[in-house]
C-alpha cells in the first residue's frame, strides 16, 4: 500500500490486519534495506500490530524527490504525518541502523506519539561540527560513486564492510537473499540517502537524549564493537535506557538472531504496554 505525503508516496505494509485494540510497532529499516527486511522475523502472529514503512529512495517509496526531502528532520515529519493519515494515534518506534537514528529523530522532533523508542544497533548521530563535516564528505564521495558506477559495485564494496562481517556466517540463500534486495534498491535514491539523509548530514541528538521520556530500547550485537560502545555512552546520557547485548550476532541483529531478537522486543513491548 501507499500513501501520499506532502507529495511524496510512502510505501507500507501491516503485517497483519490492523487492529486498534492492540499497541502498533512502526518498524524502520536500514540503509540499502527495505520493509521486507523484517518480515522473517516478524513472521509470526504478535500481540501487536507490526507496520513497515519503505523509507524514501528505498524499495516501493518515491525515489525521485528534492533531495531536501531525504533531510532527517524533513523525513521524519513526513513519517509523523503518515502515522497520523493511517490513524494510528500511538506507536512504538523499532528501527535498524539508519532506521534506528530515523526513529531517534522522530522520537525527538515528534514525541507525543511516540510511546516507546527501541533502537538496533544506531546512534544519535556525530557528535562535534569536525566529525559531521569529514564524514558528509566521506558520505558525498559514496554518493558519486554511486551514481558514477554500476549499482553491483557499489553492493560489492558495501557488503565486504567490516561492520558487515559477521554476515558471511549465514547460509548461503539468506546472503543471496540480502544481496538481491540490495540490488532492486534505486541508485539515485540510495546516493541521496548518503548525500542528504546519512550519518555526516544529520543533526547531533546527544543532548536530546536526556529530554527523552519515553522507554529506550537499545539493542547491539556481540560482535558489533562499535555500537556497543555507542549504546552505552547513549545509556550515559539517558540512563533508563534499557540496554540488551545480543550473542553471536553483529550489526545486523534481526538477520543474525531474529528469534532471540523478537524474544527481547516482544518482552520489552509487553512491560509498556503493562504499565500503561
Amino acid at each position: 500500500m501507499k500513501q501520499q505525503i506532502r507529495g511524496i508516496y510512502y510505501a507500507y505494509r501491516w503485517q497483519h490486519p490492523y487492529n486498534d485494540q492492540l499497541p502498533t510497532v512502526v518498524a524502520l529499516h536500514g540503509f540499502t534495506g527495505s520493509s521486507e527486511t523484517f518480515i522473517p522475523m516478524f513472521g509470526q502472529a504478535q500481540n501487536y500490530n507490526i507496520l513497515m514503512v519503505d523509507l524514501i529512495g528505498h524499495g516501493q517509496s518515491t525515489v525521485y524527490a528534492h533531495p531536501l526531502r531525504y533531510e532527517v528532520p524533513q523525513l521524519v515529519a513526513d513519517l509523523a504525518a503518515l502515522l497520523t493519515a493511517l490513524a494510528v494515534p500511538t506507536y512504538i518506534l523499532y528501527g535498524y541502523s539508519m532506521g534506528a537514528r530515523v526513529a531517534l529523530a522522530w522520537t525527538v522532533l515528534y514525541p507525543d506519539a511516540v510511546a516507546g523508542l527501541i533502537m538496533e544497533s544506531g546512534s544519535p548521530g556525530l557528535a562535534t561540527t569536525a566529525e559531521r563535516t569529514l564524514r558528509f564528505k566521506q558520505d558525498r564521495r559514496l554518493a558519486i560513486k554511486l551514481m558514477q558506477e554500476p549499482l553491483t559495485a557499489f553492493v560489492d564494496y558495501w557488503q565486504a564492510l567490516p561492520l558487515f562481517a559477521s554476515q558471511k556466517a549465514l547460509s548461503d540463500d539468506q546472503q543471496k537473499v540480502v544481496r538481491q534486495g540490495r540490488l532492486q534498491q534505486s541508485s539515485f535514491g540510495l546516493a541521496m540517502s548518503l548525500a542528504y539523509g546519512g550519518t555526516g548530514k544529520q543533526p547531533s541528538y546527544w543532548d536530546a537524549l536526556a529530554t527523552i521520556h519515553c522507554p529506550i530500547l537499545y539493542l547491539a550485537g556481540e560482535k558489533d564493537k562499535k555500537f556497543q560502545e555507542i549504546g552505552l555512552k547513549m545509556k550515559d546520557k539517558q540512563p533508563h535506557i534499557s540496554y540488551q547485548l545480543i550473542p553471536e550476532a553483529g550489526h545486523c541483529i534481526h538477520l543474525e538472531q531474529p528469534v532471540m531478537l523478537l524474544q527481547h522486543i516482544n518482552q520489552w513491548v509487553s512491560q509498556i504496554e503493562s504499565t500503561t
